[in-house]
């Protein structure tokens, strides 16, 4: 009964981040940015296999809950906004922990292949979640999951919107948003994103967090931290979701290219790194 309670909380929490598409698209912008020499190791690693394409593996590893159910919280990590410093041991999640880890296995020469493989597979996938701002998230609102929204009139949830709502609504193939992604970043853009280490990326995602979350639509009854439309105490009617359209996606889709560029570049300054 434990397992059937705690598969459903985690099913219902939609713990993921930037759907398949984005994902496949990190995979792809940092394939871009790999040494000649690294790319050789990766693709070795991976079994012939590109970065895109095993990008998704740990979010689909969720369907076997009885072997890796302990991954399950690698995904996200909580800064709370009132705290200057994260400290991942008050969190739920373990992200930031878990990205050190896996890169370690991934540098030391006496790691086993098949640890190699599986760490590089997480690496792929987490540095997209770093990067998703909903992934480091406020400890309130289970990084946007309980948020109620109404986008293009179909309910969802901020969490979903920011996963794949809005990455789907532009129709683009992986590959297309990859390419879209990339245009039109300066020599300079470039430079700057690759400094920096895994709590600076985690920390521009708790910046960002604030903005996308839409304003109340109707006066809270009660005083709280928490958005009306967030809140699993009282019953969240229609009426009080934010309706986003083509104004949130105007205002939010180049936000959202740019993390998933961020990603990919990051990822390839790391993997350059770790397999040099």
């Amino acid at each position: 009964m434990k397992k059937i309670i705690f598969l459903m909380i985690f099913l219902n929490s939609q713990v993921y981040a930037w759907g398949p598409t984005g994902h496949r698209a990190v995979g792809a912008v940092a394939e871009k940015f790999l040494d000649p020499f690294v790319a050789a190791k990766v693709y070795k690693i991976l079994g012939e296999n590109s970065l895109s394409r095993v990008s998704n593996w740990s979010d689909e590893i969720k369907s076997e809950p009885d072997t890796y159910s302990y991954t399950f919280n690698w995904h996200y990590t909580d800064w709370k906004d009132e705290d200057h410093q994260h400290d991942e041991t008050n969190s739920s999640g373990k992200l930031l922990t878990v990205i050190k880890d896996q890169l370690a296995i991934l540098k030391d020469p006496q790691s086993s292949d098949d640890k190699k493989v599986f760490a590089l597979k997480f690496i792929v996938h987490l540095i997209g979640d770093l990067h998703q701002p909903l992934h480091v998230g406020n400890g309130l609102d289970m990084g946007g999951n309980k948020c109620k929204v109404i986008f293009h009139k179909k309910e969802t949830n901020l969490h979903a919107l920011w996963d794949e709502g809005m990455i789907d609504f532009t129709k683009l193939s992986f590959s297309e948003l990859a390419q879209y992604v990339s245009q039109g970043r300066s020599i300079e853009d470039v430079r700057s994103w690759k400094s920096g280490d895994v709590v600076d990326w985690a920390l521009e995602s708790k910046k960002l967090r604030a903005s996308i979350y839409p304003n109340d639509v109707l006066p809270s009854d009660s005083p709280s931290t928490v958005k009306q439309y967030c809140r699993s105490d009282i019953v969240v009617t229609a009426e009080a979701m934010p309706k986003l359209s083509y104004e949130y996606s105007y205002k939010f889709v180049p936000l959202m290219e740019q993390r998933i560029f961020q990603a990919g570049l990051r990822l390839a300054v790391l993997l350059n790194s770790a397999l040099k």
